[in-house]
């Protein structure tokens, strides 16, 4: 549940963690009870809501609350987790641009443009290229004729390190017939890192550039908002599976690669 550690965190660290540092915060002990009211509301709204307008409540919620506390940067979150959450391309679409154009900071303007960026690379090639950590090189134009699960995790993600034991098991069990995994760590200690995958036989070779989801090359470049988060391409290196669960019974994780190797 991504959405729900993004809402812990945000109101535990609220001050120090998601203020904008270019903004000078001067709201009064009661205007920010208010302001985190009405943060949490929305949250809890869209956690428990059902309904097919569950996205648009939920961006709407998130762009009234921007404007009424534009130092804030909360609401764009919450417009963030609305974008990623919509179904429906088109809206989703829309909504990004909009934010592109708003006053949004450039951090969030990444996000949206790299959102795009993804949804445009459905059916398409994707392009993906890196020195692994152990010294592998990475090439996905190189891996033409393999299904890649492309994996954006980090070892201290519990999420994350609760899917690796099925992408593990599904690696074993495909890896013969084409399958491939690589990892996009967004850890920011490479030991850790190393000695992580060393210790739980990850077999597959990981990207780490030192910084976390935020900031990180290709977690920035494919608008991911958060982790984990995994994606599979077919053998012709086109995105088909976008935001694949390992974990869960309703996943269908491994009949989504098993469908892509019949493909060949």
């Amino acid at each position: 549940m991504r959405y729900v550690i993004i809402l812990t965190f945000s109101l535990a660290c609220l001050s120090t963690c998601f203020a904008d540092p270019l903004s000078t915060n001067s709201s009064a002990p009661a205007t920010e009870k208010v302001f985190m009211a009405r943060m949490n509301k929305l949250w809890k709204d869209f956690n428990s809501d059902s309904s097919t307008n569950r996205e648009k409540t939920f961006f709407e919620g998130g762009r009234a609350l921007q404007a009424d506390y534009p130092n804030e940067i909360n609401g764009y979150q919450i417009m963030m987790c609305a974008i990623e959450d919509c179904t429906n391309q088109i809206q989703a679409r829309a909504w990004a641009e909009e934010l592109i154009d708003s006053p949004a900071p450039e951090r969030f303007k990444l996000w949206y443009r790299g959102f795009l960026y993804r949804l445009d690379s459905q059916g398409k090639p994707v392009t993906i290229r890196f020195t692994a950590v152990d010294g592998r090189e990475v090439d996905l134009s190189k891996l033409r004729g393999k299904v890649v699960l492309v994996d954006f995790w980090g070892t201290h993600c519990g999420p994350c390190v609760a899917e690796l034991p099925r992408v593990k098991t599904a690696y074993e069990k495909f890896h013969d017939q084409g399958f491939e995994v690589i990892g996009i760590s967004c850890d920011t200690d490479k030991k850790e890192l190393e000695d992580y995958v060393q210790q739980h036989g990850i077999p597959w070779p990981q990207y780490f550039d030192g910084h976390q989801q935020s900031d990180n090359k290709f977690t920035v470049a494919f608008g991911i908002d958060g982790i984990p988060h995994m994606f599979i391409l077919d053998t012709n290196g086109c995105l088909r599976f976008d935001d694949v669960r390992a974990k869960g019974a309703k996943t269908n994780f491994e009949d989504k690669i098993k469908s892509l190797l019949d493909e060949q």
